[in-house]
């Protein structure tokens, strides 16, 4: 069993590395598209920093979560709660936000199921 649980974590923390990386790119092109960061005159401080902790304590939620149902209605919380708190102020940065969380936490939960299936449903059914 702890096998199983240390092997199902291994896409979330995968998650979790690549959020950095692409959170980056989307600044990056973010600045490209629009200018600067703070080019409609309001700088949102601290709020990446948030988005990446909020990101990582909620995969580490869905992780512990044995039903998939009840990690879906996690992920749909944290996208709702993100878009509540950009919207309707900051609708370019609440699509990315939402959608890079959303997609990475979603890609993480189903290739955990995957995992599961494919490597550890067999050896029950023949034990």
């Amino acid at each position: 069993m702890k096998a199983r649980r240390l092997i199902g974590c291994i896409p979330h923390l995968i998650v979790c590395a690549l959020y950095v990386p692409l959170h980056n790119y989307g600044v990056d092109l973010y600045i490209g598209v629009y200018g600067g960061l703070t080019s409609r005159g309001i700088g949102i401080g601290m709020t990446p920093d948030l988005m990446v902790q909020y990101f990582v304590v909620m995969n580490a939620i869905t992780f512990f979560i044995p039903k998939l149902k009840l990690k879906v209605l996690c992920v749909s919380f944290m996208l709702a709660l993100i878009l509540y708190y950009f919207l309707p102020h900051y609708p370019v940065r609440a699509m990315a936000y939402t959608l890079m969380g959303g997609v990475l936490t979603f890609a993480a939960i189903f290739a955990g199921q995957l995992i599961d299936r494919l490597f550890f449903s067999k050896r029950e059914v023949e034990a």
